[in-house]
Parts: C-alpha cells; sequence; structure tokens
C-alpha cells in the first residue's frame, strides 16, 4: 500500500515506490518535530557545551555548570529553562540543591555521536553514580575516548 497522501496523489512521480518509502519515513510528523527541535536545541554552543558536561561529568546544579561552561548563572539557567522545554534535560532536587541531567535517548546518543569529535580523550574524575550514563561512582577516574 503506498504512502502517498491522498492530496498529492495526482501529481507526477517517477518512482513511486520510492516516493512511497520516503513520504513514509517522515510520516510521523509529531517525530520529526520533535527531532528537529533537538537537532535545534543541540546547534547553540551554549547549550551544547551544557548538554556535553552534563552527559560526561554528569548531575550537576546551575552554579557548577556556570563555572564549567564560563557563563553566567543566569544565563545558564536560562539555557536550562529551554532544554527542559525541550525535553534534553530534567532537573531533580538534591537536598538543597536542583540538579540537572541529559534527558531523551534521542539526545544521548547524539551527545554521543558529538562527543568525539569535540571532547576527545579524557580522563574525568567526577560521576554522578546514580545514572547508568553517567559512568562509574563519584570519584572513580574514567576514560573518555574518541
Amino acid at each position: 500500500m503506498h504512502q502517498i497522501p491522498e492530496t498529492r496523489r495526482d501529481l507526477r512521480v517517477i518512482d513511486p515506490d520510492q516516493v512511497c518509502d520516503a513520504s513514509a519515513v517522515i510520516a510521523d510528523a509529531a517525530q520529526v518535530r520533535h527531532a528537529a527541535a533537538v537537532l535545534d536545541g543541540l546547534g547553540d554552543a551554549n547549550r551544547l557545551s551544557i548538554l556535553l558536561a552534563l552527559h560526561h561529568a554528569g548531575d550537576l546544579c546551575v552554579s557548577d555548570l556556570a563555572v564549567a561552561v564560563g557563563m553566567s548563572d543566569s544565563a545558564v539557567s536560562h539555557a536550562l529553562r529551554l532544554l527542559r522545554a525541550l525535553g534534553m534535560v530534567e532537573a531533580h532536587r538534591h537536598g538543597r540543591l536542583v540538579r540537572y541531567r541529559v534527558a531523551g535517548e534521542l539526545t544521548r546518543r547524539l551527545l554521543d555521536v558529538v562527543s568525539p569529535g569535540v571532547v576527545g580523550e579524557l580522563e574525568l574524575h567526577a560521576h554522578a553514580s546514580s545514572h547508568p550514563h553517567h559512568g562509574p561512582a563519584r570519584g572513580t577516574p574514567t576514560r573518555v575516548a574518541p
């Protein structure tokens, strides 16, 4: 069964099977919009820096993120609000602090793809032990390799 929408079936088509396949892969418009929003979220150097810091160093509060990425607390807070709205980070309370972590499988997978070219090979020392994606327990050095 062809996936060409009814409104476009009268248009000239050279290869209907390929048009059908192309239409099928983008049929879930909500998923396409979500992926575009995630890619847009990664498209800013400050937001990407925040996401990479969280992805590799683990859960961080706003002030620690600000120091790590070289931004003001208010600029980091603004970026985190946008990233939360896009479903790319989530906040959780840790005592009196609010810590942030990377959220969403698509975001994690894209950061895994981007990391080797951006992060390179580093030895990291601090990791949150509560999330399997953040590596070993806090204080255990780990290596990030390309």
